[in-house]
């Protein structure tokens, strides 16, 4: 259904501008016959298609699908989008002639350029645009003509007996009761007894102080078809809440939600008979009254309202009446929901995000239908095809209920596997259908952002969106509508942040955004007929409606296909283009030719894995906002003409995104690369992403004044790269500048006009390293560099003055939240202590600095920094004291604390409880600071810790004992998840106490302690919940740490270092207890002379063998593999390693490793007696090795010929191989092949066409040869 297409206002403005603009032309010149008639018409026809779109925007949930309607909103589309291209393209040319304007002129005319549509006054029209103006009100005028019949239809839509009886309908498919309508729930008993446990628990450890605490609510939020509202119905019919609670009240909510009607429903509830009033006053007179005394249960079951504050707090205003320990069960959709319910009762807020059913649940669920009043066992054909459907249903129960019953209303095989191949989404049954569920979340969303959710099915499911990335596209393609002073940018953050909170939207980390994947299968199903996602398939015999295409090919006949597209309105390509292997296709020209077709892109994303050269017809797509290129695959580093110079004509261009991986951009050459000077002509740009060395070479950039971010802008003393290119970008939000030695003046660094950047939140100010300039001369020149007082976030690096500028205190940057620091010979800080809301501060290569005091702190009494969470300081080596007040307070909120190579550091001041990660390495103290409690914290205790802290001390040469820490702060050490004690040679002993206390504890590590005594750990000591243990070199506690593993049956991760008397790892018995353990190393234990019991690892993914003399001494004295072969008696390994990392080919003769045959990766590294790859173990593990990787080969002579039977190698990494001069034949299987520190000659017979190993490897997708020894991930 398309009847929600594009939001009313934009249409509306869009013509209102094409008016506007066609009078214009009209009343000074001449103009064909009728047009003026026409835009007349057109004007006066504006108000009643502004009635039939808000008719359809209001009106869309409860209206059946009507051709009629739907073919003239296509219609009407298509006017409007070709009305908005002509507007675009007057004032495309309008750009291009001030551009192209005297340089003195552009600076001054910039500014005229921000203008919206109706700020047309005497636009040049060249002959082509007139045409296709005049064609553009005809167009309208035309669809305008039909559009009677819509009206008599919206009209209808809106009567209210039309309205009332689809509200009706509609109620009645939603409404729900507190009935199970099934006889058992499955799979939802640990959220059940979650949520039952916090219904019952004691009103005593419920918070006195809130106003409204007699009453706490709880919101079950997901989305449609997970079972939400049938786990409210167990919930509230469970025995022990019927028993807690004086009075339970059920009330199915929907999108109605009128306080006076949900009043009436509970009452209704309570009294079993309808109320016979609807005066509001008296109902909630009537239900405080029933509610007086009373602990009760509400369930809200399917509850949309997230902004209607005031409805909510007329329905709580009665139950504030219950008595203490009531509580309110809420069911939505929207996590904005709980958050507004949280907010009006003022409480915390509590949720549940409920997920879907485990595999074994759902597959139970499906059965259960698909196989109901049927004996499976009658069925045996079906039950592999029903294991793989049920494999499809993402855990949602709604899918696997209507797709089990659809399956058991027809037993019969080749239905079923019909099923198997069908899309899930096309499974939409009637109003219970999974589509139609979900649709109801869709239909509450605002017109502009359900044209940003169906955009999104252009993307592959699972696929990780970056929010920046979405904005972005969003702007480019007119989703985002400028409101008042607010930036798109800002306006499209709330979008992406209002679709999050409605739960379209999950956060995986900081700007990264992932989509549910039934919510991914509902925004195909909605964009059906706009958007298009092809892999691989035919673009012929598609939709004329389609706007938006994505594609995945190796294919050029595809990339020629696109030009079909021609016909429709495509405004956006999203092109992925994989290395065909068996053909050598320039797909760049034939890219060239097709946008040549695709007049009326918006936005355009090019994704190859070779693809060196952006198409130079991108200067006919003049409408084009968003442009995004990304190679995947190294450059020849010879080829810098990459950039193509028609991106410099793209004047409407908003978006510039080139992004390399990281080999990529070492391998470009940037001397070769020549100044661009056309890109500062692209005045509407506002996010340039571009190479350093591109970056570098572009003149003039003071021209691109809607830029929000810019980053590597280096300083050089030509016109075009001095600091004053920074004056007019106004709107600058981020500010990285290098090379600040070539500003000559102080008034040049004036020009910049930071202080005047009310946008700058973050300014990073880098000087070269290696000057010896003298300290005056940085001093005041970052004298003249003040930023503006909104500043969020300062980096001064490089920067070689003695004092600190005199803008650095907290009356001049009181919105600092986070400074760093790298500044050689700065002699003292500035009063950094007095920044109210600093929250993080690094300090690095302060060579000058040898004391911290009071100054710091801005005030003789200690107290500072109160809202620092984090701090750093590295690279310190003159620093000695570190002082506060006897009675000082500083840093009552931190949390992260790390100090390094800081080796004259002879004292910390005490530090607050709030600390969860304490690191301190190479430093000189003598004793781990101690802790005091901030009374005015109350997060301060152990038992708040909500991230259990982290105690890291290495290479403390001092430190001889930490048994007052451990002793002292028991609270504290009580909570650790965290303890490392690494290279502390004088540390003798731990308190005997230490390992009974450790009750949280999850990794521990003691490393290079030799001087340690043991402290009787006993069997009852070490919880046995470690997960990471790693020891060695540590004196007597090795002995009872290796005492203690087999009770250690948490552990996954176990790391055995300079263990010097170990010459064996423990027997089979031990291991069998480790039943979790997937990762081992073994480095460095030199006596070792077998691998024990490791077969009984059965978990065993990861194992890594290094530095261990005696084992390579035994393996050396072990049959050569394939004897025991030839000679029957080989078994296989119970052993199942996916990754096995060692430093001698040798081991591989060693048993359990000799019979792998399964492993994925083999690393071999630091193996420079290899001349031979070892071939037998290789071929017995070809069916699973898909990735090998040899370091520091430098006896390697050659790869063997049977590389090629190694049929599921993907990706071969070699470096240190000086001696490799030829290749063999590859397996067809190989994707990514590196070899660094090759022979010259390899290098050369490599050469692309016209080396003699180039037939060898012409296929392969990624290569990278080269006589560098450039170090790669060995790792994989």
């Amino acid at each position: 259904m398309a009847l929600a297409f594009i939001a009313s206002s934009a249409a509306s403005t869009i013509i209102e501008n094409l008016v506007n603009a066609g009078l214009s032309y009209v009343d000074k010149h001449q103009v064909p016959r009728g047009m003026q008639e026409e835009l007349q018409r057109l004007q006066q026809a504006l108000p009643q298609i502004k009635a039939i779109l808000a008719a359809v925007e209001v009106e869309q949930q409860m209206t059946e699908r009507n051709e009629a309607l739907e073919a003239w909103m296509w219609q009407f589309r298509d006017a409007v989008e070709e009305a908005e291209d002509v507007l675009d393209e007057v004032e495309y040319y309008e750009i291009e002639k001030r551009v192209q304007a005297p340089d003195d002129q552009v600076r001054g005319t910039i500014s005229k350029l921000k203008r919206k549509f109706s700020s047309f006054v005497s636009p040049s029209f060249r002959n082509d645009t007139l045409k296709r103006l005049s064609e553009a009100v005809k167009g309208l005028d035309r669809v305008a003509a039909g559009m009677g019949p819509c009206l008599q239809l919206v009209g209808g839509l809106s009567g209210y007996g039309v309205k009332c009886r689809q509200f009706d309908e509609i109620r009645n498919s939603r409404e729900t009761s507190s009935f199970l309508l099934e006889k058992e729930v499955l799979g939802r008993k640990t959220e059940s007894d979650m949520i039952i446990e916090w219904l019952i628990k004691p009103t005593s450890d419920e918070p006195e102080s809130l106003a409204t605490a007699n009453i706490s609510v709880f919101s079950i939020v997901g989305i449609g078809g997970m079972g939400k509202t049938t786990l409210a119905q167990l919930i509230y019919g469970n025995g022990r809440v019927q028993q807690y609670f004086d009075q339970t009240m059920w009330v199915c909510v929907s999108d109605i939600f009128d306080a006076a009607v949900l009043t009436s429903k509970i009452l209704q509830d309570m009294t079993k008979r309808s109320p016979n009033v609807q005066n509001l006053n008296t109902l909630q007179n009537m239900l405080s009254e029933k509610l007086i005394s009373k602990r009760f249960l509400l369930v809200l079951d399917d509850v949309w309202n997230d902004n209607n504050r005031m409805e909510w707090e007329k329905l709580v205003a009665p139950l504030k009446f219950g008595r203490r320990g009531s509580k309110i069960l809420l069911t939505t959709r929207m996590d904005s929901v709980a958050d507004m319910v949280a907010r009006v009762m003022e409480c915390k807020k509590e949720c549940l995000k409920l997920e879907g059913l485990k595999e074994s649940d759902c597959m139970l669920l499906f059965n259960r239908h698909a196989f109901a009043n049927v004996d499976p066992n009658d069925h045996k054909n079906l039950q592999s095809i029903g294991k793989q459907i049920a494999e499809k249903l993402r855990g949602c129960p709604l899918v696997a209920k209507v797709m089990g019953g659809l399956l058991n209303s027809c037993m019969d095989y080749n239905y079923w596997k019909r099923m198997l191949s069908d899309n899930i989404v096309n499974l939409q049954q009637g109003v219970n259908g999974t589509m139609e569920v979900l649709k109801l979340s869709y239909h509450h969303l605002p017109t502009d952002l359900q044209l940003c959710f169906r955009h999104c099915s252009l993307f592959p499911q699972d696929h990780r969106f970056r929010g920046n990335e979405l904005i972005y596209m969003w702007m480019g393609l007119g989703f985002v509508r400028q409101c008042g002073k607010q930036s798109p940018e800002d306006i499209g953050k709330e979008y992406l942040a209002q679709l999050t909170r409605k739960s379209f939207f999950d956060i995986l980390y900081e700007d990264v955004y992932v989509m549910h994947d039934l919510l991914h299968d509902l925004a195909q199903s909605v964009s059906s007929k706009e958007c298009l996602r092809r892999k691989g398939d035919s673009l012929r015999d598609i939709s004329k409606t389609i706007r938006h295409v994505s594609i995945e090919t190796t294919s050029s006949l595809l990339i020629r296909e696109i030009s079909c597209l021609k016909n429709l309105r495509t405004r956006t390509l999203i092109l992925h283009i994989k290395k065909d292997r068996n053909r050598d296709i320039d797909h760049a020209l034939i890219l060239g030719h097709v946008l040549k077709e695709l007049k009326s892109l918006r936005l355009l994303c090019i994704t190859a894995d070779y693809l060196c050269k952006l198409p130079d017809a991108l200067d006919t797509l003049i409408h084009l906002r968003y442009l995004s290129f990304q190679p995947e695959s190294d450059f020849n580093k010879n080829l810098p003409e990459w950039f193509s110079q028609s991106v410099c004509r793209l004047y409407h261009l908003q978006v510039l995104d080139i992004r390399f991986p990281p080999e990529m951009i070492w391998n470009i050459d940037k001397n070769s690369i020549t100044e661009i000077n056309g890109l500062s002509d692209l005045v509407n740009l506002r996010l340039l992403n571009v190479p350093h060395g591109l970056m570098t070479k572009i003149r003039w950039i003071g021209k691109l004044t809607s830029l929000q971010k810019l980053r590597n802008f280096h300083i050089r003393v030509e016109s075009g790269y001095k600091i004053g290119e920074l004056k007019d970008l106004a709107e600058l939000s981020e500010i990285d500048v290098g090379n600040l030695e070539n500003v000559r003046s102080s008034e040049e660094a004036v020009e910049s006009k930071l202080n005047e950047k009310e946008n700058l939140s973050s300014l990073s100010l880098n000087w070269s390293g290696g000057r010896s300039s003298a300290p005056e001369v940085d001093e005041q020149l970052l004298d003249n560099l003040r930023p503006h007082i909104n500043l969020q976030t300062l980096s001064i690096e490089g920067y070689i003055g003695v004092r600190y500028p005199c803008w650095m205190t907290d009356f001049c940057l009181p919105n600092l939240t986070s400074i760093h620091l790298r500044c050689s010979r700065l002699e003292q800080f500035p009063p950094l202590g007095q920044l109210a809301l600093l929250r993080n501060l690094c300090l690095s290569n302060m060579a000058a600095i040898k004391r911290v005091d009071w100054s710091v702190y801005g005030s003789a009494d200690g107290c500072a920094f109160p809202f620092l969470e984090e701090m750093k300081c590295f690279i310190m080596p003159a620093w000695e004291e570190w002082l506060t007040a006897a009675d000082g307070c500083p840093f009552p909120q931190l949390k992260i604390l790390k100090i390094t190579d800081c080796p004259n550091l002879r004292g910390m001041p005490t530090l607050p409880l709030s600390l969860r990660e304490l690191t301190i390495h190479n430093v000189g103290i003598t004793a781990i600071p101690a802790m005091y409690r901030d009374i005015s914290n109350d997060n301060n205790s152990a038992s708040s810790f909500e991230l259990a802290p982290s105690l890291c001390v290495e290479n403390s040469p001092s430190q001889s004992s930490i048994d007052g820490f451990l002793l002292q702060q028991q609270e504290y050490f009580q909570a650790l998840r965290i303890l490392s004690i690494e290279e502390c040679e004088r540390l003798v002993h731990l308190p005997p106490e230490w390992s009974a206390n450790l009750f949280s504890l999850e990794s521990l590590t003691i490393i290079k302690c030799p001087k340690l005594i043991t402290c009787g750990i006993q069997d009852s000591n070490l919880p046995s919940a470690i997960q990471s243990l790693s020891f060695g070199s540590c004196g007597g506690l090795y002995a009872s740490l290796l005492g203690r593993l087999p009770y250690l049956t948490s552990l996954t991760s176990l790391t055995l270092r300079k263990c010097a008397i170990t010459t064996s790892l423990p027997g089979a018995e031990v291991f069998a207890r480790l039943a979790s353990l997937s990762r081992l190393w073994i480095w460095y234990c030199r006596e070792l002379a077998s691998f024990g019991g490791i077969e009984a690892l059965a978990s065993l993914k990861y194992l890594s063998v290094v530095g261990c003399d005696k084992l390579i001494t035994v393996s050396l004295l072990q049959p050569p593999l394939g004897a025991d072969v030839s000679q029957g008696g080989a078994v296989a390994s119970s052993l199942r390693l996916d990754h096995l990392h060692i430093d001698r080919q040798s081991l591989l003769s060693m048993e359990p490793l000799r019979n792998l045959s399964s492993t994925r990766i083999l690393t071999l590294d630091g193996s420079s007696q290899l001349t031979s790859l070892p071939e037998q173990w290789l071929l017995q593990n070809r069916s699973s090795l898909q990735c090998l990787i040899i370091g520091n080969a430098d006896s390697l002579q050659s790869l063997p010929p049977s590389m090629t039977s190694l049929y599921s190698l993907q990706k071969l990494t070699l470096f240190g191989a000086p001696s490799i001069q030829s290749l063999p034949e590859f397996p067809a299987s190989l994707w990514s092949l590196k070899i660094g520190g090759c022979h010259p000659v390899l290098e050369e017979r490599c050469q692309k066409d016209t080396g003699l190993e180039w037939p060898k490897i012409a296929n392969i997708p990624h290569v990278t040869i080269t006589n560098e020894n450039e170090m790669w991930d060995t790792y994989g």
